[in-house]
């Protein structure tokens, strides 16, 4: 996807990887769109997604806008006029207007993150929320699939460039941040033997990619793997692998409704090298083929 940078937003120039991407709302529909009813109170600017980014780093001596990044996986580190504070994953970095502020990926364990920029007059409100103290500029929300679901919506919805897309966006992103801060309260440690909301987070932020099963038990949990398998079968109904699967059909019925992105184009966003394949797995579990499945919706 084709990087889009208008003012007053101002990204890293952090160099896109094929699954990495930046999208930025062009100003003059922002500038449409402030003073819209269901828009003012906190609307996005642009959104991205920047995989196990290596090299990533940027510093703003006076931002015009606010920026939220949600830390999926790796760990970096970010400074608020002078204050530094580590970031981990299942953190939230909350940054205001105006505030002078820093940011990098640890070198030797780069972060995996989602960034909003944003604005509105209630901003600063939501961010309060979130956060545990005033002066506080990250918040430990915890890796919770429904937010990585929620960002990845945010990010193909905000690529329309319509103000009804936008509209959705904005209320999208409202809905996200209240998350986020009801997360940051209900936040306590876990003594499960497995953590479900951490594995489908681990796995949503993966959607783009083919995984071995190995590679998500390592990544996530310390149980053996057929003690895994069998305690996610008895959490969920169904293995690590089905839901995988189900999570990518959920992802590619998205986009067969909001773009009009081609069956293959579809397949290769979510890791498929073979499109009769992926058209296979989508009709096991629709009961229909992509290309019945979208006829289908937009004759209704």
């Amino acid at each position: 996807m084709s990087d889009i940078l208008t003012p007053p937003v101002e990204t890293s120039r952090w160099p896109l990887p094929k699954t990495g991407r930046r999208v930025v709302i062009p100003h003059a529909l922002v500038t449409e769109l402030a003073e819209h009813p269901l828009c003012r109170d906190c609307m996005p600017h642009g959104v991205g997604f920047y995989p196990a980014a290596a090299g990533h780093h940027m510093g703003r001596a006076e931002p015009r806008d606010h920026l939220v990044i949600y830390c999926l996986a790796g760990s970096g580190v970010a400074e608020l006029e002078g204050r530094r504070k580590p970031v981990r994953a299942g953190d939230v970095l909350l940054l205001r207007e105006g505030q002078r502020h820093r940011y990098r990926a640890n070198p030797q364990d780069p972060w995996t993150i989602y960034w909003v920029h944003l604005g509105g007059a209630e901003v600063d409100t939501y961010f309060n929320e979130i956060l545990s103290s005033p002066d506080g500029f990250t918040a430990t929300v915890g890796q919770h699939s429904r937010l990585t679901e929620d960002l990845e919506l945010l990010l193909t919805t905000v690529t329309r460039f319509r103000p009804h897309h936008l509209i959705y966006a904005a209320n999208l992103l409202k809905s996200l941040l209240s998350f986020m801060a009801l997360m940051r309260r209900q936040r306590q440690a876990r003594n499960v033997a497995l953590d479900v909301p951490r594995i489908q987070a681990w796995l949503q932020a993966h959607l783009h990619q083919r995984i071995e099963l190995e590679q998500l038990v390592s990544a996530t949990s310390e149980l053996s793997l057929y003690h895994f398998i069998r305690e996610y079968k008895r959490q969920t109904g169904q293995t690590p692998m089905q839901a995988f699967q189900h999570l990518k059909i959920t992802r590619a019925c998205y986009l067969l409704d909001i773009t009009d992105l081609s069956i293959t184009q579809v397949a290769a966003d979510l890791g498929y090298d073979d499109p009769y394949y992926f058209s296979r797995q989508f009709k096991k579990v629709m009961g229909v083929a992509p290309r019945d499945y979208r006829r289908e919706r937009s004759e209704r």
